[in-house]
């Protein structure tokens, strides 16, 4: 099985409650604006569309900041964010809903699943949810891709903590250079 194909439960989702959500980004853009995924799209927006890639998994974010980092440079001027999203969830059908606000959170189980319909709708591609949960595929966890402009996302969302952080220098060769601050 790929790690397009693997499945995940959402039922996760129900029983983490309140959830806690990960990103690494770099100090500057440690925020709730997702502004930068507007400027550079990820594979779950468009351009001008702002969001916000974080996992439900401390160690995923710095595992995708290893994979999207040429090897030749070590990471620097960088943030851990610790984010919680806070809500009473109701499962209805590839959504959690919130009955108090409206708010909802979506779901694929798999990333081909979400691909799918990530396809069908590019052109005028928008998530009516605030949140979209989908497997990460470097581990088989969850990622969630937070929308700051969709309804419910000032209402369930809030950024608990912001920390530095710096990577080992031992997952490195040695003398590696580190990135020059932007």
């Amino acid at each position: 099985m790929t790690p397009e194909e693997r499945e995940l439960d959402p039922g996760f989702f129900l029983t983490h409650q309140p959830l806690t959500l990960y990103r690494l980004a770099k100090s500057r853009y440690a925020n709730l604006s997702g502004i930068g995924a507007a400027i550079a799209p990820g594979r779950w927006n468009v351009p001008g569309q702002e969001a916000i890639y974080t996992s439900t998994e401390i160690g995923v974010p710095v595992l995708e900041r290893l994979v999207h980092t040429p090897k030749d440079l070590m990471p620097s001027n960088l943030a851990l964010m610790k984010i919680r999203v806070s809500a009473n969830w109701q499962l209805r059908r590839v959504a959690f809903i919130d009955p108090r606000t409206g708010g909802s959170m979506a779901f694929h189980r798999s990333i081909s699943e979400a691909k799918e319909r990530f396809r069908l709708h590019r052109s005028e591609f928008t998530w009516s949810s605030f949140a979209v949960a989908v497997p990460s595929v470097i581990v088989p966890v969850w990622n969630v891709v937070l929308y700051p402009q969709r309804a419910g996302f000032w209402d369930h969302v809030s950024l608990e903590s912001v920390e530095p952080f710096e990577f080992d220098p031992r997952l490195f060769p040695e003398n590696t250079p580190t990135e020059t601050p932007q």
